[in-house]
């Protein structure tokens, strides 16, 4: 199975692919330290019901015994935490370094022993076809524009096993019969304590419309069998690959 150690860093100057977008660039917030992490962890589970999502995750994977896991995009490493107790192995992949150092040292704390924390993203994770039952990712997706969100997916769905489902958690804007400016300020509106944060990440990052994430999970080869939505732009899709 791909993804044992951690991966060079991409330095698309050195490099005769002049085209590759690097995944390691700064998009959205940058965490310099462990305490910064910790900071950004309580603040999410003071909007977020976390554990919550995580176990519903978990649910709609429907995973078989001794099941081998990817999540893309770790962050904290909750989600690996909690679906380790239910597989033989998780690959827990980020592109942060703060990020993997703060959630491995919570898995240790935990004696949790069969995550394996690996320094990469969605392009540039050495995995092996049909390698994975289940592959999480949350809220990183967006870190990419279109264009490779669907190199991204396509090989998410080569890494799945027939049969294997993705559950994909990400930022999805959809005003629908609104205008984009009113829908915009009103979803910063609703969200006081991190209004601030929500602002940038329209502004600067690269969330889509959902016919165009519709379209880009089934182009990749995926089947979609539900798309929930919560706080009109957050989305999750369960994902099954034939």
């Amino acid at each position: 199975m791909g993804g044992g150690g951690a991966q060079p860093y991409f330095d698309r100057r050195n490099s005769k692919m002049e085209w590759q977008w690097n995944e390691f660039q700064q998009i959205g917030t940058d965490y310099a330290s462990e305490a910064e992490v910790a900071v950004y962890d309580q603040r999410m589970r003071q909007v977020r019901d976390i554990d919550g999502e995580n176990r519903h995750i978990v649910d709609l994977l429907q995973l078989p015994e001794n099941a081998a896991v990817l999540e893309i995009g770790t962050g904290t490493g909750a989600f690996a935490r909690t679906v380790s107790a239910q597989c033989r192995q998780v690959i827990a992949v980020d592109i942060s370094p703060v990020m993997l150092q703060y959630a491995s040292n919570i898995a240790r704390q935990e004696d949790i022993c069969n995550i394996v924390f690996t320094q990469a993203g969605f392009l540039n994770f050495n995995g092996e076809e049909n390698a994975f039952d289940g592959i999480v990712t949350g809220l990183a997706l967006h870190h990419l524009p279109d264009l490779w969100k669907a190199v991204a997916l396509r090989n998410i769905c080569s890494w799945l096993k027939p049969g294997g489902r993705l559950v994909l958690q990400d930022v999805v804007f959809d005003w629908k019969t609104d205008t984009a400016e009113n829908y915009f300020t009103r979803i910063v509106a609703s969200f006081d304590s991190s209004s601030s944060h929500l602002a940038r990440h329209i502004a600067q990052e690269y969330s889509t419309l959902p016919w165009i994430m519709t379209g880009l999970l089934e182009r990749a080869g995926l089947i979609i069998e539900s798309d929930q939505e919560s706080h009109e732009f957050l989305h999750c899709y369960c994902c099954r690959k034939p």
